[in-house]
């Protein structure tokens, strides 16, 4: 079997694989276990077969690449177990490491808190003070 270049374009290939395949095979390729093996990290292999391999072929693939996903869920259950095991106590150690800092910083900001209610309390309480007799005086009738 041989792939063209026009073949990936007549059948909607994506831009990007319709340039890799030109530059890596030109016009065209014969397709071959060696070949394939070499590109296999480079192309999208469901979409070749969905779009270039006959019936026939096409359930052939089907029924060849079945171990191959099932070894591939397998594989990315216990990868995906395995990484939330290490994020857990990653995120375990981050807290252990950062606690001190983080009850130091909210002491240090409670005390500005408080600093800054007290320094404001007497303008704050004026502030209000004059927005409720603006709005008694508009109220009444008086600017």
């Amino acid at each position: 079997m041989r792939i063209t270049l026009q073949q990936l374009i007549d059948k909607g290939a994506c831009a990007g694989q319709v340039r890799l395949f030109k530059r890596r095979y030109g016009g065209s390729v014969r397709v071959t276990k060696r070949e394939c093996i070499a590109a296999a990290q480079l192309f999208d292999w469901d979409w070749a077969a969905q779009n270039l391999l006959s019936a026939p072929a096409r359930r052939a693939w089907d029924e060849a690449i079945v171990t191959a996903r099932r070894a591939w869920d397998e594989a990315i259950v216990t990868a995906r177990r395995a990484r939330g095991e290490a994020i857990v106590t990653a995120r375990r150690a981050y807290h252990e490491a950062t606690a001190t800092a983080e009850r130091a910083y909210h002491e240090a900001t409670a005390t500005a808190e408080r600093a800054w209610d007290e320094a404001t309390a007497t303008v704050r309480r004026a502030y209000h003070e004059a927005r409720a007799v603006a709005f008694y005086q508009a109220a009444r009738g008086r600017p």
